[in-house]
């Protein structure tokens, strides 16, 4: 008898894996800077998922690891986070010990009638969706980490991104999620990515051995700088 077929990729990317019976379980939700190469042109994915595998912690990403599913905009975020929508990051047995997420670079786009600016979300709205992505993670996972925003260079790049606006839509998020996450008596938990990268390569950088020349994605370097960050902020979550 044949095996039976995998499910077909849905909106949302693969069906979310099982978790694991024998290891703390982490889910990844990102856009491209959080995909594994070589489906993205220069995220932390691959990486990350190594060094957590290599400390016995069970990854999984938004989408999935090997077509490249990614999260796009919080718009999309809150269609996969939504347990009506088939193939939902959400339709999993069990809870999560750590979820750690991330949305802006899509949602910050100018908006356009056609491509990418077709995913520009503002802030208003942006914070809103913000808070019902969290409120449904928060329902599924022990602990929740959110994720600033990484850095673009100060030029000119694609869609009218800029770090002017990854700063404000980064205080959006702080500044609606901080109160949600006091409500259960604790800090929110942050993975300050866009602190790390200033750190490295100076506030305001035009350009920077970890990022492609005007552009939001990593070099290999930058990649494995990012992974190294965001693997050190689920462990610290798992193991404290």
């Amino acid at each position: 008898m044949m095996p039976p077929a995998p499910p077909p990729l849905t909106k949302c990317g693969d069906y979310p894996a099982p978790l694991s019976a024998t290891m703390p379980n982490v889910l990844m939700i990102g856009d491209s800077i959080s995909m594994s190469v070589p489906y993205t042109p220069g995220g932390y994915g691959a990486p990350a998922r190594a060094m957590l595998l290599n400390q016995s912690i069970s990854p999984w990403h938004s989408g999935g690891f090997e077509k490249g599913g990614q999260a796009s905009n919080t718009v999309k975020g809150v269609l996969c986070t939504d347990p009506h929508t088939d193939g939902n990051w959400l339709n999993f047995t069990g809870t999560y010990d750590v979820i750690h997420f991330n949305f802006g670079l899509h949602d910050l786009v100018d908006a356009a009638p056609s491509g990418e600016g077709t995913e520009h979300v503002n802030l208003t709205q942006y914070g809103k969706n913000l808070v019902t992505i969290y409120n449904r993670l928060a329902a599924r996972a022990k602990k929740v980490i959110w994720v600033a925003t990484t850095p673009c260079p100060n030029v000119t790049t694609s869609m009218g991104r800029s770090d002017a606006k990854v700063r404000a839509y980064n205080a959006r998020a702080l500044e609606v999620l901080q109160p949600l996450a006091a409500k259960s008596g604790a800090a929110l938990l942050i993975d300050d990515l866009h602190a790390a990268v200033d750190g490295y390569c100076g506030v305001n950088y035009k350009t920077c051995v970890l990022q492609r020349p005007k552009n939001v994605h990593f070099e290999p370097i930058g990649c494995t700088f990012l992974a190294k960050h965001v693997v050190s902020s689920i462990v610290g979550a798992l193991f404290t």
